[in-house]
């Protein structure tokens, strides 16, 4: 099930087309979940909204869907709401952009974040996996107060009060404390 449009059948005034799809029909996506990253809870809603722009296609979209990933604190699974929108744009590859690509060209701010398209028609695939990516947590959190998992004893301090924490503060560091270092044969540490 691809997500593609031909650039002639998109009128003046723009089209807007809206998918749903299932994440494992899309490979970086299925990757995702295999791993164990992230799990897709149903299927994604994409609505692109397609524009002619004098050369240029500009694509705005909205990618929703609910997600499930592990807590990077507590590492308990927890489910949120993925939304992602965005603004793309597309040009043709054209001869002439190759030639003007060998040599050096100053980008505007019009040819930044371009993504280059070949043929008759536009595949939003690529661009559909790659906004879902830039939309996932870097580092997942079941919630902002997370007090995650003592470092002793592993308790989930979000469920319960471990005995660990009332025994003073305690650093990594400490089962270094004490410990007797050889020394070199000039007496330096």
């Amino acid at each position: 099930m691809s997500m593609i449009i031909e650039v002639q059948h998109i009128p003046i005034e723009g089209k807007t087309l809206a998918y749903v799809r299932e994440a494992g029909e899309l490979p970086v996506l299925r990757e995702l979940a295999e791993s164990g990253e992230c799990r897709f809870v149903g299927p994604l809603t994409i609505v692109l909204t397609v524009v002619p722009e004098r050369t240029l296609i500009k694509v705005s979209g909205s990618i929703d869907a609910v997600i499930e990933q592990s807590c990077s604190r507590c590492l308990n699974d927890y489910r949120s709401d993925l939304q992602q929108r965005f603004t793309l744009r597309f040009s043709r590859d054209t001869a002439e952009h190759d030639e003007r690509e060998e040599k050096e060209l100053e980008l505007t701010e019009e040819h930044i974040g371009l993504t280059i398209f070949k043929g008759e028609a536009i595949d939003f695939t690529d661009s559909v996996q790659e906004q879902v990516v830039l939309a996932l947590p870097y580092k997942p959190l079941c919630r902002e107060d997370c007090k995650g998992l003592c470092l002793r004893c592993g308790i989930d301090l979000n469920v319960a009060q471990c005995g660990c924490a009332q025994g003073g503060k305690s650093s990594p560091f400490d089962v270094l404390k004490g410990r007797a270092w050889p020394t070199d044969k000039q007496g330096k540490g």
